[in-house]
């Protein structure tokens, strides 16, 4: 039997002599509330650690085969064989004192999730690479397990781990995983909830027989010592060691001896480096066998020829499909909406509301905003949330930012920023947490900037339910490559007035992968179901809103007030302008309020936009509209990461940028 065979069949556990080990342990990590032990999921980017979390926890979390995509801390409640806990699944890190601007420390994150037990997610075809973190973790002192994960990409590339030497080697148990399907997932988090358990119980003879001996040589050894041993006496200068660790350690939350493998990690790394080279050659056996097909796609993909090509074909053949299936749903939808539920609610609520003007808007609310929803948003932004699900598990995403590392140096900004621009496309929001993994405040700021003016899903939806039916899809890709030049030269603009320069692009690229139709039905599902939760209501009170605007006759004195800098400037009617300042609660309102509009007044066909705006005017609304302040969510999550000021100063900007973009279009037009 092969090793591979023999780690499907069970983990491998060290022999007791194996764990022998000097030292105190630190003492067992907090446990939550219910007195569940903590979990830690920890592992570099793009190794699988958010798929394998998802696995183990049995519920969504949001993942993308794209390196730097987890920027935040999720935690779920699990239960496995009777016992229960809590998994915690960190940030990607390629040491424990890994940092971006204006975050903590890795170690830091990690103090403070308390783990009584650390599951290690490591690449079993790239051991050379990920055991260093493994021996990191090991050497604070916490019992850890490592996941040997895309054992499956292994094996085709030729290699096969022998993971009862391995096991040895670490004094850890060492289980063969494929998170995309689940494979040992639950073997390895119930091995981490069992030693879990054992550090918990307050037996220090179990802990120290589980505690590993330090692989590295004596005089690095003794150096650590000492410096444990200063660091529990208290006899080392506060400059040179962070009050964190000091408080960690004088609370029992760690050992001195990990606290000074911290401190050492400088000395420490290359001597870990050393270590998982002399094991990887020791427990890895390599096979001769052709490229697989992935590894020779992505060659070409990261290649200037073809690469840009492709990238633009895929690029416009998701926005095509995007159209077409949109339209297609959004023509199915409305008609059986207005034939089948919109005379059953009229009749209902004219016969339950003796007031017509208050009657009229709980219309406008139920019937017009409903409909709205059902005919733009399931068809659109679910058909959009489908298309990006599978460019990102593919990987594709991710070679698409080394093509355009060119491109984002004249934006002041690395390659590596394509990463959460491309994930602006799905929503602003976590494309804007995703800009943690940059190096620098002025990185950031620049990223978030042209974030804002990246046109969402949301705001792709109304481009293209806008231009698509009514102009034609010609107009819907032009009208995205002027948001693309607007956005261009917004970036060209901030780089030059923003002071700093931008750091060299250093991508760990992932491998192409066939997207998983579970993995990909349930990240469009978690997006769409969050989108229907939350914009529903919003729709709700808009629409009733602006129906009791409407039916009192309100809406005029506010159109004429907005009229000169909306019908004078951009060409558009007074009414286009409500509808885009309702849409700072949700970017979908800005055409799903007009089409709201245009159901009252004109009844609910698929031309109703077409009633009373032009295609030159639904060019301009959706270019003004893709570019415009962001929702209220993206400026939250803005102010949550440089402060209001900052969030202030971009949103005032992207205004300023989409009405003078939105004037000068105009006049291109001949609307203005």
């Amino acid at each position: 039997m092969s090793a591979v065979e023999a780690g499907e069949l069970a983990c491998h556990r060290p022999a007791a002599t194996e764990t022998e080990a000097s030292g105190e342990a630190p003492a067992a990590g907090a446990v939550d509330g219910d007195g569940s032990p903590v979990i830690a999921v920890v592992g570099r980017p793009n190794v699988g650690k958010s798929t394998f979390f998802a696995r183990a926890s049995g519920r969504y979390a949001e993942v993308a085969n794209v390196p730097g995509t987890t920027v935040s801390i999720a935690r779920r409640h699990v239960r496995l064989g009777g016992r229960a806990a809590v998994l915690i699944d960190l940030p990607g890190a390629f040491t424990l004192t890994d940092r971006s601007d204006g975050l903590p420390a890795f170690w830091q994150l990690l103090l403070a999730a308390r783990p009584d037990a650390i599951v290690v997610v490591v690449d079993a075809g790239d051991l050379r690479r990920h055991l260093p973190l493994a021996l990191a973790c090991r050497d604070l002192g916490v019992p850890i397990v490592v996941a040997a994960n895309l054992a499956d990409e292994a094996g085709a590339r030729g290699i096969e781990v022998d993971l009862g030497r391995l096991s040895q080697l670490l004094a850890a148990p060492v289980h063969r995983t494929i998170g995309r399907q689940g494979v040992g997932v639950l073997a390895a988090v119930g091995d981490a909830i069992r030693l879990a358990g054992v550090r918990s119980s307050g037996d220090r003879a179990a802990v120290r027989r589980a505690l590993p001996v330090p692989p590295y040589p004596a005089d690095v050894v003794r150096r650590v010592s000492a410096l444990a041993g200063r660091l529990a006496g208290g006899d080392v200068p506060t400059d040179h060691v962070p009050p964190e660790l000091l408080s960690a350690v004088a609370a029992g939350r760690l050992s001195p001896v990990g606290a000074a493998t911290i401190v050492a990690a400088e000395d420490l790394e290359p001597e870990r480096w050393a270590v998982a080279e002399r094991w990887a050659a020791q427990v890895e056996r390599r096979h001769a066998v052709r490229p697989p097909l992935a590894d020779r796609l992505a060659r070409h993909v990261t290649a200037p020829w073809p690469g840009l090509p492709l990238f633009a074909l895929v690029t416009l053949a998701s926005l095509g499909a995007t159209m077409a299936l949109g339209t297609f749903l959004s023509n199915v939808l409305g008609s059986a909406w207005s034939a089948a539920v919109s005379p059953v609610l009229t009749a209902v609520v004219t016969a339950l509301v003796p007031i017509p003007a208050l009657a009229a808007a709980t219309l406008w609310a139920l019937d017009s905003g409903l409909l709205a929803m059902v005919s733009v948003g399931i068809p659109f932004v679910l058909s959009f949330y489908l298309l990006l699900a599978v460019l990102e598990d593919s990987g594709y995403l991710a070679g698409a930012a080394v093509l355009a590392d060119r491109i984002f140096n004249a934006l002041g900004l690395p390659g590596r920023a394509a990463i959460p621009l491309l994930a602006a496309t799905g929503c602003n929001v976590p494309a804007i947490y995703g800009t943690r993994v940059l190096d620098s405040r002025r990185e950031r700021l620049l990223a978030s900037f042209l974030i804002t003016l990246t046109p969402c899903s949301a705001r792709s939806a109304v481009v293209i339910a806008a231009l698509a039916p009514f102009a034609g899809p010609l107009a819907a890709f032009a009208a995205f490559g002027v948001v693309g030049l607007i956005a261009l030269s917004a970036g060209l603009a901030a780089n030059a007035l923003v002071p700093g320069h931008q750091s060299p692009l250093v991508l760990e690229l992932p491998p192409l992968r066939r997207p998983i139709a579970r993995q990909v039905g349930a990240k469009a599902w978690f997006r769409f179901s969050s989108f229907v939760t939350t914009a529903t209501p919003v729709m709700l009170a808009g629409s009733f809103v602006l129906g009791g605007l409407y039916e009192t006759g309100a809406i005029g004195p506010i159109g004429d007030a907005i009229a000169p800098l909306v019908r004078g400037l951009l060409g558009l009617p007074p009414v286009a302008g409500i509808a885009l300042a309702l849409a700072f609660l949700r970017k979908e309102l800005a055409l799903q309020l007009l089409l709201v509009l245009a159901v009252a007044e004109y009844g609910a066909g698929a031309s109703s936009l077409a009633a009373f705006m032009t295609s030159g005017q639904l060019f301009v609304y959706a270019v003004v509209t893709a570019v415009s302040v962001p929702c209220v969510a993206t400026l939250a999550t803005l102010a949550g990461e440089f402060g209001w000021r900052s969030a202030l100063t971009v949103s005032g900007a992207t205004l300023g940028v989409a009405l003078a973009a939105g004037g000068i279009v105009a006049r291109l037009v001949g609307i203005a």
